[in-house]
C-alpha cells in the first residue's frame, strides 16, 4: 500500500510546503496559501513510502549518475508483460502479415487488392514488434547539461528524443496519462514535468522506477547549486 507524508507535500506552482491543516483529504483538496491556489492532493502527494529516494543506491532496472554540466538518470521499461507479448505477437505476425505478404513474395505476383487490404495488419504488427521492444530492452533516460534537457524514449539509439530548456521547469509529480490502457480502461501513471512548460513521460516505467525517477528530477530541480533563468541568460549574452 502506498502511503504519504505530509511534511513532503509541496505546492506545485511555488514550491512551498503545504502543511496538515490545509489538506482535507475526504474532499481530495489541498491549499498553498503561499500562493492562494487550490490543487487536488491525491495527485500531488506522491511521495511514496517504497524506497528509491537514495540516488546512490537506486533501485534494480533504475541509474543515476552526475556527468560534466548536469546529470544523467533513466530506467528500463523491462517488464514481466513480454512473456505473454512475444508469444503473442510472432502468432499475430505470422499469421496475418505473413499469410498476406508471404505468399506474394514467395510466388513473385504482387497483388495489390490484398497488400492494401493487409495494411492493418502490417502496421498493427509493426506497433506490436515495438512494443515487445519496449518491453524487453527499452528505456526512459532524462539528461540534463546546462540549460539543455533530453527526455528519451526508446530502444538503445532508437526512440524518441524531446528536447526543452532545464530552467523552464520548477516542479515534478506523478500524473495521470490522457490515454487507457488494459481490458479495464485504466489511465497509466506518467511523471509530469511543470513550469514555463510541461511535458510527461514513463508511461511504461513500474512504479517503483518510476518513483525513483520522481525523486530523482525533483532533488535536481529543488538543488540549490542550480543555475537560474536569469543566470543562465547572462551566461548566453556573455558568450
Amino acid at each position: 500500500m502506498t502511503s504519504f507524508r505530509i511534511m513532503d507535500i509541496r505546492c506545485p506552482q511555488c514550491r512551498s510546503a503545504i502543511g496538515l491543516e490545509d489538506v482535507n483529504v475526504s474532499k481530495d483538496i489541498a491549499l498553498c496559501r503561499s500562493c492562494g491556489k487550490i490543487f487536488s492532493f491525491s495527485e500531488i502527494a506522491v511521495s511514496p513510502a517504497i524506497g528509491g529516494g537514495d540516488l546512490n543506491a537506486p533501485v534494480a532496472g533504475a541509474w543515476f549518475e552526475q556527468i560534466p554540466g548536469g546529470f544523467r538518470t533513466g530506467a528500463t521499461t523491462r517488464s514481466w508483460r513480454a512473456l505473454f507479448l512475444v508469444p503473442f505477437t510472432c502468432v499475430w505476425a505470422g499469421m496475418s502479415v505473413g499469410s498476406i505478404y508471404g505468399k506474394q513474395l514467395m510466388s513473385g505476383r504482387f497483388n495489390p487488392t490484398e497488400s492494401f487490404m493487409g495494411l492493418p495488419f502490417l502496421i498493427g504488427s509493426i506497433f506490436l514488434v515495438g512494443w515487445c521492444a519496449m518491453n524487453l530492452v527499452g528505456k526512459v533516460e532524462v539528461t540534463q547539461n546546462g540549460d539543455r534537457l533530453m527526455v528519451f524514449t526508446g530502444v538503445g539509439s532508437i526512440g524518441w528524443t524531446r528536447n526543452f530548456s532545464f530552467s523552464d521547469f520548477n516542479s515534478v509529480r506523478e500524473d495521470r496519462s490522457g490515454g487507457r490502457y488494459g481490458i479495464n480502461g485504466r489511465q497509466s501513471q506518467v511523471i509530469l514535468l511543470e513550469g514555463k512548460r510541461r511535458a510527461t513521460f514513463g508511461s511504461m516505467l513500474s512504479e517503483e522506477r518510476r518513483y525513483f525517477l520522481l525523486n530523482a528530477l525533483r532533488k535536481m530541480l529543488g538543488d540549490p547549486n542550480r543555475l537560474s533563468t536569469d543566470t543562465l541568460m547572462t551566461a548566453k549574452f556573455k558568450s
